[in-house]
Order: structure tokens, then sequence, then C-alpha cells
């Protein structure tokens, strides 16, 4: 079930990250598993790195296509909405509830749809995760 971190399956080794892009003839269905999953490392690669810590340790990076602008979408920041190009989302999305920083301290709380609320609390010497 979402929402809950198991720590026996989260991946731990001493592999380099490497990444190449896909070399090979590819049918339809190939190519487009393909791309779901180079877009699923995007979109990670594109949110705020504690987002990127919550969905992954939660299991929230599933995607979908998009026509439309998600909620909280802003133009001015993230430039005019284009609907000819390919543009995916995550299924679930986490919206940030509270960011309140101090000298070495940061508290930042996201709520998942009906998955409740997570905070990070970061400070120097260390950072908790937890479900509020």
């Amino acid at each position: 079930m979402p929402a809950v971190i198991d720590p026996e399956t989260i991946n731990v080794d001493e592999l380099p990250g490497v990444w190449s892009p896909v070399q090979w003839e590819m049918c339809e269905e190939e190519r487009i598993q393909e791309l779901e999953m180079q877009a699923t490392a995007s979109l990670l690669f594109a949110v705020d790195i504690p987002e990127a810590i919550l969905r992954l340790l939660l299991n929230e990076y599933e995607i979908d296509r998009t026509f439309d602008p998600p909620a909280n979408y802003d133009p001015d920041q993230q430039g005019e909405w284009d609907d000819s190009l390919l543009t995916f989302k995550f299924k679930r999305p986490i919206y940030l509830v509270k960011s309140e920083r101090g000298q070495d301290h940061l508290y930042i709380e996201y709520q998942i749809a009906d998955l409740g609320n997570w905070a990070f609390e970061i400070e120097l010497e260390g950072m908790h995760f937890y479900r509020v």
C-alpha cells in the first residue's frame, strides 16, 4: 500500500548510476514503454528534491499524459502552456502545505491526496521525515 515506507524493499547497492539512451530498434509498444520510463525519471528530476524523495519513498511516481495544465501551474514561471507538446504529470499530485525556514532549520510539509500529510525537518546535523 502506498504511504508506507518499507525498509525491506529499499534498494541499496554499490553499483554506480548510469544511463544510456535506447540504441536499438523497438516496436511501438516498447517505444511507448521507454518513453513513459524516461518521462517518470524526468518528472522526478524536475520537482523539488524533498518532493522527489517523498515520491520515491512512498512509491508515488506513476504518471499520466496530460493535455491541460495541472492545478497551480504558473505560466509566468513555467512558460505558456502548449497543448501541442507531449506532456506528462504525476498521477497523484502532492501539494506543498507549509514551508518554514529558520537559521539552520527548514520545515516542509506536503499533502498527498488521500494519503495524508508528510513532513521533513532538515537541520545541519540531520533530517527527520514523518507522517503528520
